[in-house]
C-alpha cells in the first residue's frame, strides 16, 4: 500500500492545482476541516497559513508492471484548503 497526501487550494484537485504532495509506505496522521497546516517550508507563494475546507479520500488500483515493493494499491488524502492570516493561529474555534 502507497499512501498520498496531496494539499490543494480550495476548488482545485488537478494535478496541477496540488500545492504539495506527500508519500509514505505508512498513513499519514488523520487531518480534518479546520485544522491550520503551516506551509512556510514548502516554497509555496502565497498564503503561509492554510486552513482545512475539506477531506477527500480516493482509492486507486495501479496496473500490474513487474515487482512493485509498496503494493498495487494507493490510498490519496486530498486535502482541499484556504489561506488564512497568521493570526488565524489564536482564534478560538466556534463548534
Amino acid at each position: 500500500m502507497e499512501y498520498r497526501l496531496e494539499i490543494y487550494a480550495l476548488g482545485g484537485h488537478n494535478e496541477d492545482d496540488c500545492i504539495k504532495a506527500f508519500t509514505s509506505s505508512a498513513p499519514f496522521t488523520p487531518l480534518h476541516a479546520g485544522d491550520l497546516l503551516d506551509t512556510s517550508n514548502w516554497g509555496h507563494i502565497g498564503s503561509k497559513l492554510r486552513r482545512i475546507v475539506s477531506v477527500e479520500h480516493v482509492i486507486v488500483e495501479k496496473p500490474a508492471l513487474g515487482i512493485n515493493p509498496s503494493g498495487r494499491i494507493i490510498n490519496r488524502t486530498l486535502i482541499h484548503t484556504e489561506g488564512v492570516q497568521d493570526n488565524a493561529r489564536y482564534e478560538v474555534p466556534t463548534s
